[in-house]
């Protein structure tokens, strides 16, 4: 929850128009927050939901690798040029809410992640896979380190105020 909260942060220091103002054709402070909240919100989802699901991607076979493996293979990846699916880039629909309104929506689903995270032992973090678009088959606890990394990257990319 300390990149959520490092992230909150930043939007609430930018006005209204800061927070929806893209700059040099970058994405704003708006559309990266609600493309973190795309991409965290499927994970949320299946750790919420039944096990069985992930019974369709297999077991891991390798124990799961540490957060600054998962952030270095991300970095490397980036370095290709990928981008963010369609599925998680931010529609102008999508932005039609306050800022107050895309923060509380920000804010809860990196709470329910955390919350259905104390739902599974370390055992079933290291074992249940689940498919991620460019890093390929990721533990559950890997794929909790990739949203942490994520978010981390985002908010390095940030403009300054």
């Amino acid at each position: 929850m300390t990149d959520c909260r490092a992230f909150i942060d930043v939007a609430n220091e930018r006005s209204e128009a800061q927070f929806t103002q893209q700059v040099d054709g970058k994405w704003s402070v708006a559309e990266v927050m609600q493309h973190l909240y795309l991409s965290a919100r499927p994970v949320a989802r299946l750790m919420a939901g039944p096990r069985e699901v992930f019974d369709q991607w297999g077991n891991a076979d390798r124990p799961s690798r540490h957060y600054e493996e998962i952030a270095a293979a991300y970095q490397k990846v980036l370095t290709f040029g990928n981008k963010a699916p369609a599925s998680m880039s931010p529609r102008p629909e999508d932005m039609e809410v306050t800022k107050q309104g895309m923060i509380d929506r920000f804010s809860a689903i990196y709470a329910s992640l955390v919350e259905a995270s104390e739902g599974w032992s370390d055992n079933d973090l290291n074992t249940f896979l689940i498919p991620h678009p460019v890093l390929g088959m990721l533990t559950v606890r890997e794929m909790l380190y990739f949203t942490s990394a994520h978010t981390q990257h985002h908010l390095r990319l940030l403009p300054k105020t």
